[in-house]
């Protein structure tokens, strides 16, 4: 079953702004070099791919999103950038080259459906990764599933107002319901569901666990809303 933002992808770039990017590119930078390629999945509106390539990388993104790799390509276009985007399952893919590291971030894991599509995930990323390339990517934690089993969000933007439910349905199974009601048209709504996984569960006998920490901290506590994994290719 297809996970991917629809309509809602063209608004996802303004609420996103509040997302500071830079801990993203400091979090990975010490496994880079400059000139090293960078794949992200689930890359959004390119955003990070845009970051990444000022400040000296070449990277690439892939995202299942039409509407979200429109987006990202106008931008890229606007800058200026030499950025390859496209519309790819990141249970199923495969690259021109071989990548010094790939990128997974913002809890995009968890919106795969089962185990079984991380593990083709995961033969993806280790196919497309050169020797001793790095796999980096974040999962959600037991607390951001406790916070977010009832949770709700309203923010009025300049053309449009946003109205996100989040609920538990099951019992390691977010179901989010978005409402977008732009000036003078009517509502629409959309849904997605996240599916909680454990760190055991991201594992693949060529990739080897070199870091995990929690909230950008040095360490992993309980209190940890997001869970940032290192993956090495061995």
């Amino acid at each position: 079953m297809k996970n991917e933002y629809k309509k809602f992808g063209y608004y996802y770039e303004e609420i996103m702004s509040r997302i500071n990017y830079d801990l993203w590119l400091e979090f990975v930078e010490p496994y880079l070099s400059k000139g090293d390629r960078v794949l992200d999945l689930a890359c959004g509106t390119g955003t990070f791919c845009n970051l990444l390539t000022l400040n000296g990388y070449k990277a690439d993104g892939l995202d299942l999103s039409e509407s979200i790799i429109e987006i990202a390509r106008e931008k890229k276009r606007i800058n200026r950038l030499d950025i390859d985007f496209r519309v790819c399952d990141m249970t199923n893919f495969k690259t021109e080259y071989k990548y010094d590291m790939i990128t997974c971030f913002f809890d995009s894991m968890n919106f795969l459906t089962s185990k079984k599509d991380i593990k083709r995930m995961l033969n993806c990323v280790v196919d497309s990764l050169e020797n001793h390339g790095y796999f980096a990517c974040d999962i959600y934690s037991k607390e951001m599933l406790r916070e977010y089993e009832n949770n709700e969000l309203h923010e009025d933007h300049d053309t449009f107002k946003i109205d996100w439910y989040t609920r538990k349905v099951k019992k390691n199974v977010l179901k989010h319901e978005i409402t977008i009601t732009e000036n003078g048209d009517s509502p629409f709504t959309e849904t997605y569901l996240e599916y909680y996984y454990d760190i055991i569960d991201i594992s693949h006998k060529n990739l080897k666990l070199i870091k995990v920490v929690g909230d950008f901290n040095e360490d992993l506590k309980d209190e940890d809303e997001r869970i940032l994994l290192v993956f090495q290719k061995i």
